[in-house]
């Protein structure tokens, strides 16, 4: 697994579920440069940013997917987590944590 290259793009879907989600702008490029942990997404095979942020009337971990290819990273989509929602998944396998590479 790789970190995330500072080049990134975006997946149209990225952007319409960050305005769904209240979630403001550069929130996603913060969660992806400073999460709490990475995950491979086995049943997606992505790679997930998590990390604990304000959102519109609460604190919630939030997620983005995303994935590199040709030394560019895509945001696909983000969004809040429900309460156990990250833990499910990885109990599940689901996800499954890993550290990146520099």
């Amino acid at each position: 697994m790789l970190i995330p290259d500072p080049e990134i793009r975006y997946y149209k879907h990225f952007e319409r579920a960050r305005r769904e989600h209240l979630l403001p702008e550069g929130s996603g490029e913060m969660v992806l440069q400073r999460p709490d942990a990475y995950y491979y997404d086995t049943l997606r095979n992505r790679m997930i940013a998590v990390k604990r942020v304000f959102v519109p009337g609460a604190e919630r971990d939030v997620a983005v997917a995303y994935e590199i290819a040709d030394n560019t990273t895509w945001l696909v989509t983000v969004f809040p987590l429900k309460e156990g929602q990250q833990r499910n998944r990885q109990e599940s396998g689901r996800w499954v944590q890993y550290e990146p590479e520099s």
